[in-house]
């Protein structure tokens, strides 16, 4: 039996094609292939990398400014959700299920009750997005360990009654500017006569 291993590993290698032998087929095979399959792999770790940071990214917009819908880092996050977590099917649902809530105008005796459901959308989608980028927290951590500094909140208060000042400020304009230009007729024609 060892002379059989013996003369098989003294033994030349057959010649298969092109005057190659078999291992020679095979390190040209790897020095082919093997930075091919390195470079796959460089660019699907890449862009796992680069998916992963644009979701952590829209989940931090959103967990900074979930008690502030008026922010524009707001409007921002959940408007890059079908982008950054498109193949995330229970993102998706979650994300779908608060656009679809969110759209609804309630009667005025059910504003509460719908900015409640509103509430609990918002958190579902947080917790689906903090769940598919494998973060440990809780629905109820979500919702109730928020921080927004109160000084905060009454600026974005102001603003918002600010900017729902405008109009009744620009019509108050008009009827005084309608008001001079009246004045200023009247003596103009009466100065004439």
């Amino acid at each position: 039996m060892t002379s059989l291993l013996t003369a098989a590993v003294i033994a030349p290698s057959r010649t298969l094609y092109w005057g190659l032998q078999i291992y020679e087929w095979l390190t040209l095979a790897a020095i082919l292939i093997g930075p091919i399959v390195a470079v796959i792999i460089t660019l699907a770790t890449e862009a796992r990398r680069r998916t992963r940071e644009q979701q952590t990214q829209t989940l931090r917009m959103l967990l900074s400014t979930r008690h502030l819908p008026s922010d524009p880092a707001y409007s921002t996050a959940i408007n890059m959700i079908p982008i950054d977590f498109n193949r995330e099917s229970g993102v998706m649902t979650a994300w779908n299920n608060y656009i679809t809530t969110i759209k609804i105008r309630p009667a005025p005796e059910g504003v509460d009750a719908h900015q409640q459901d509103i509430i609990t959308k918002q958190t579902k989608l947080i917790f689906q997005m903090t769940k598919s980028l494998e973060y440990k927290l809780d629905e109820t951590d979500i919702q109730s360990t928020a921080y927004a500094a109160e000084g905060f909140i009454n600026r974005d208060n102001l603003m918002v009654d600010a900017w729902r000042a405008w109009p009744r400020i620009a019509d108050a304009l008009e009827t005084q500017t309608q008001l001079i230009d009246g004045v200023q007729s009247a003596e103009s024609t009466g100065e004439k006569e």
